[in-house]
């Protein structure tokens, strides 16, 4: 396609990574693809596809820009596709010693307000975020999966597990299907990859409900530990029946919150601030199963209800090698209050939206449709992703796994920028008599030096 095509430069080996994402897709297709990707990469940014076009593609591609919307609307490529390659790609970077660790996925759906009236699938949102009496807005609805992984992280000299917050992929919900169904449909997607491994669902109380329980009940490598509203019923569990007639009862009396104790002195543990109860008990929602629950009680007295189908004492996990504190200093008589300690790691996907929202312009897209919007966001979620998963793919980049992806994208846009302008230089000094030509090249790499800094 261009002069920085070549077999070393960091281009050719980002189209490699990239087109790997894509391929049920022909070549051309795969490439177009991933050239956008690189463009995001390039500009540390992820504006309209004109605009890559404009400042980026059209330089160091022969395709048009149709070329480019047409890629994007492959039917060859599916979000779906992209998901799952996403999440064999993070599953590839647990290292052999911690094929036993649990994988944890986060499900939850952001928001992302948008100017026009002409977008598939826009709509008055409520944000609950906001705080200054402007909450509803004009914009689109996303649900989307993150999954973190254990990699084997040096601390002090010390071997520690660190979980990676990858972000799988984005879902729009457009009113055709709630946002149950497309945590549902995301589940699915990922599930069949995780068949071997011990997984953990994470989500807040608006996803404690029927529909997805009932779906992840169904796959018994599947756990979940999810925050639920205080209403939530809950049940004593039943008392024998034996030697009585009749049915025995499915649950005993109901409870209510107010009737754990709430006493500081009947709480056993104390976490971040807040005191914590544990009891077994039955929920309409989780069925005939019994769960573990937790109520947390702040300095201010409010209550929080969680819920927990993992039995702490059957957890496969190497707490002492836990890089988090929170996690590693947990002795085994309060094991039963484990649970509530891996739901913190779901503030990962919350990051994750912040990154991709401030650093990525996520919101910035301009195309219309529905399929469009939706191949857009999960591409520039897929460059956030690869942007945490490359350090722990090769061990050339492994400096930058301390730190933030924008770091990495950073050095790979420095590293693109040098490579168009020696490719320019090269191509210019064999075909040019004269110095305009080279004094343009040097003024392309000073303005991506610019835009780098």
């Amino acid at each position: 396609m261009s002069q920085l095509y070549t077999s070393q430069s960091t281009v050719d080996k980002l189209l490699t990574i990239f087109s790997s994402l894509f391929l049920a897709a022909t070549r051309p297709t795969r490439h177009l693809l991933a050239w956008l990707l690189i463009a995001q990469l390039a500009l540390e940014s992820a504006p309209s596809v004109r605009c890559l076009f404009r400042q980026f593609l059209s330089k160091q591609t022969d395709a048009s820009l149709n070329s480019y919307y047409r890629a994007l609307s492959n039917g060859l490529v599916t979000d779906a596709s992209i998901r799952q390659a996403l999440a064999l790609r993070a599953l590839a970077i647990v290292p052999e010693a911690l094929r036993q660790e649990p994988i944890l996925l986060s499900v939850d759906d952001t928001s992302i307000a948008k100017w026009g009236k002409h977008f598939d699938g826009v709509g008055i949102l409520y944000d609950h975020a906001k705080h200054d009496g402007k909450s509803y807005f004009n914009g689109h609805a996303f649900v989307s999966l993150t999954m973190s992984v254990p990699v084997l992280h040096e601390n002090a000299g010390k071997q520690q597990i660190r979980y990676i917050a990858v972000p799988i992929g984005y879902v729009m919900s457009n009113g055709e299907a709630s946002k149950l169904t497309l945590a549902c449909q995301l589940l699915d997607e990922v599930m069949p990859i995780l068949e071997k491994r011990q997984v953990i669902l994470l989500f807040d109380s608006w996803y404690a409900k029927r529909e997805l329980l009932a779906l992840a009940l169904r796959y018994p490598n599947l756990n979940m530990i999810c925050n639920a509203r205080r209403d939530t019923a809950i049940f004593e569990l039943p008392t024998s029946t034996a030697g009585r007639r009749g049915r025995p009862p499915k649950y005993g009396r109901r409870l209510k919150l107010d009737e754990i104790p709430v006493a500081p002195e009947n709480y056993p543990y104390k976490m971040d601030g807040y005191l914590v109860s544990h009891r077994l008990v039955k929920t309409h929602i989780f069925g005939d199963r019994t769960v573990h629950t937790y109520v947390t009680l702040s300095k201010s007295g409010s209550c929080r209800l969680f819920f927990s189908t993992v039995d702490p004492m059957a957890l496969h996990m190497s707490i002492a090698w836990q890089e988090s504190k929170t996690l590693r200093d947990t002795s085994s008589k309060l094991m039963t209050f484990y649970p509530l300690k891996l739901y913190k790691l779901r503030w990962g996907i919350e990051t994750n939206y912040y990154e991709q929202k401030m650093f990525w312009e996520l919101g910035s897209y301009k195309v219309r449709t529905k399929t469009a919007i939706e191949r857009l966001l999960n591409l520039t979620n897929a460059g956030h992703a690869l942007m945490k998963i490359l350090p722990y793919e090769d061990e050339k980049l492994s400096t930058y796994r301390d730190k933030s992806p924008q770091e990495l994208r950073h050095a790979l846009s420095q590293q693109i920028h040098k490579e168009v302008f020696f490719a320019t230089l090269v191509s210019k000094a064999q075909s040019s008599i004269n110095s305009s030509a080279l004094l343009k090249a040097l003024q392309v790499l000073a303005w991506g030096d610019g835009q780098a800094a």
